[in-house]
């Protein structure tokens, strides 16, 4: 049981130590050259929603009507729920790293980072559902167009 709670503080600590390094280095990004905070867990995963306007009109892509569809159907239900998912997790990062520097103990940030934690895997969860819907309705050509 300890070595388990042990465990628990040390993921819960470097999780909340990598956010407060995260937030504290956007803080000193001037507006202009921030770049776009994204929500998941793992990030160097393709984004085709977000590439796919830029290469509808892309003769190597070659989308039939029925696929163009299809894949703007699930760009917006992809682009809405992240940015959902990212309008609650933004403000809790803020909220963690201003309780840690004001000296609020780890283990009363546990249900926050939890929660972070939680909607950070969600958000992951439909980039991979998104990742695995372009595949299945691209061949592998048209999926390499959207993918490097």
């Amino acid at each position: 049981m300890l070595k388990k709670s042990l465990l628990v503080l040390a993921v819960l600590t470097i999780i909340l130590s990598l956010s407060t390094t995260n937030l504290m280095a956007q803080s000193s990004k001037s507006p202009a050259g921030k770049k776009p905070q994204k929500p998941f867990l793992i990030t160097n995963l393709p984004h085709p929603a977000v590439r796919l306007m830029n290469h509808l009109d892309d003769p190597a892509l070659h989308l039939t009507d029925k696929q163009e569809s299809e894949l703007l159907a699930i760009r917006k239900e992809v682009i809405a729920t992240v940015m959902k998912i990212g309008k609650q997790v933004f403000p809790l990062e803020k909220q963690v790293a201003q309780k840690i520097l004001s000296g609020t103990k780890p283990e009363e940030l546990s249900g926050l980072v939890q929660k972070i934690a939680g909607l950070r895997a969600e958000a992951t969860m439909v980039q991979l559902r998104c990742l695995y819907h372009f595949r299945n309705a691209l061949d592998h050509d048209q999926f390499n167009v959207l993918t490097k």
